[in-house]
């Protein structure tokens, strides 16, 4: 009798849990950044899967089965949109056979829809020999906290649509994260004071909605069109334009060729920062907060080194 009771508990309790698990959104994200925002909104109440980790660039990813396995599952994909995942999203929503998430489905999440101002929209016509231009704008919005915060709020809003029931603790986690983001502005501006006082080249694009939130000055690129790899010319007439200026700095994130933003930075004699694209591009840099506090402190120091590096002739 015992034995049958305690049978009758045990199958009670995997039921319950086999229904906590069902409750679950199940939520999947291109990027991690939107990965971070989205468990920081859905709490307990989500299960959030990336396709793309943060060590990886996210505008070459294969389009393996493996991720089409995880989008046949979710209840809402979140994405980065402004044609950062064109090269493999497409592919995979065909191979996963969603109806929940196609394009225009309640589960459809373009997060650049949250936005108030996109960056970098080009002008006039596009074509592939411009680079690895992108038509709609630069997609790394995600490099601004302000634009973190109204992504937030879209995916609340749409995960309540899709979980009535919680959607109350989806707003209210939503306007935590704003507030914890609030809350940090004054300490991720104070930090980067001096580094307003330099001129900044990139390596590519990337940076562009962090150099603007954080109003540094940028002069350069190495890069002079996305995603091909920048001329011996246009390199030099880089590291002649970085020596003619007193304070200038290199910046570069790490999966860029890393041998031609050291050489840049050793002909100028100046300091390189090289930073993680994304949350969880490097070790401690999981949560959104870590990533952006690495962002900082990295071109923080590197701004401090500048007049202690040597030249390289």
């Amino acid at each position: 009798m015992n034995f049958t009771k305690t049978m009758i508990v045990a199958a009670v309790m995997v039921l319950a849990t086999a229904g906590q698990s069902l409750a679950e959104l199940k939520v999947v994200t291109t990027i991690s950044d939107l990965a971070r925002i989205a468990e920081a909104v859905g709490g307990e109440d989500v299960h959030v899967t990336a396709l793309c980790p943060g060590p990886r660039d996210p505008h070459f990813l294969p389009a393996k089965p493996s991720l089409a396995r995880k989008l046949a599952n979710a209840d809402l994909l979140c994405y980065n949109g402004l044609e950062l995942e064109i090269g493999w999203l497409p592919l995979l929503l065909d191979k996963a056979r969603n109806p929940r998430i196609k394009p225009g489905a309640p589960g459809d999440l373009d997060c650049s829809n949250s936005l108030e101002h996109i960056l970098d929209v080009p002008g006039g016509n596009v074509d592939r020999g411009m680079g690895d231009i992108h038509a709609l704008g630069n997609p790394h919005y995600t490099l601004d906290p302000g634009n973190a915060v109204l992504i937030a709020r879209g995916m609340a809003n749409r995960m309540g649509q899709l979980d009535s029931k919680n959607k109350a603790a989806y707003t209210a986690r939503a306007q935590a994260f704003a507030d914890a983001v609030s809350a940090k502005q004054p300490f991720w501006h104070d930090q980067l004071a001096e580094a307003r006082t330099k001129s900044i080249i990139l390596y590519h694009s990337h940076w562009n909605y962090f150099t603007h939130w954080q109003e540094l000055k940028v002069v350069g690129e190495i890069e002079n069109r996305p995603g091909i790899t920048p001329s011996p010319r246009h390199v030099q007439s880089i590291i002649d334009k970085g020596r003619d200026l007193e304070d200038v700095m290199i910046i570069a994130a790490q999966w860029d060729h890393q041998e031609v933003a050291e050489e840049v930075a050793e002909r100028i004699g100046t300091a390189l920062a090289v930073l993680p694209g994304y949350s969880g591009a490097q070790k401690g840099t999981e949560n959104y907060f870590d990533f952006i506090d690495r962002l900082c402190s990295r071109v923080a120091e590197a701004a401090a080194r500048i007049e202690t590096v040597p030249v390289k002739e």
